[in-house]
């Protein structure tokens, strides 16, 4: 099975445990495109990371981000990211993340998941 950037930017991103540090593209064998979807949403990321955590912390009002499990957190970050980032439909954006996270994590995860990005989706001036 080949994956696709998203895979490996969230194993780049969960195996941190403060998001304060740079995050670093994993051993990886993507293709040309893949690879510059995966180093866009990084960079992107990195630059931009504060104001990811405070979409994501204004949009899950009753839990703090520390309270939201790693893989959702680590999917939710870069969920936000690639929705800021505006290149791809956010109903593909939202369905990508909320899959990977049912891959690793649980139903409840996804569900969490996919009602946050599609809230900041639809609330932040995201236009696709």
């Amino acid at each position: 099975m080949r994956f696709d950037f998203r895979h490996f930017t969230f194993n780049s991103i969960f195996r941190l445990d403060d998001y304060s540090a740079e995050i670093l593209l994993i051993d990886n064998d993507l293709d040309q495109n893949q690879l510059i979807r995966a180093n866009q949403l990084i960079q992107h990321t990195n630059e931009n990371i504060q104001n990811i955590l405070n979409l994501l912390s204004d949009a899950s009002k009753n839990w703090s981000i520390s309270r939201i499990g790693k893989a959702e957190r680590s999917a939710l970050i870069l969920g936000i990211s690639e929705l800021l980032l505006n290149l791809t439909p956010r109903k593909v954006i939202v369905s990508e993340w909320t899959k990977i996270v049912d891959k690793h994590s649980s139903s409840d995860g996804a569900k969490f998941v996919n009602a946050i990005l599609d809230n900041i989706s639809k609330n932040n001036d995201i236009d696709n």
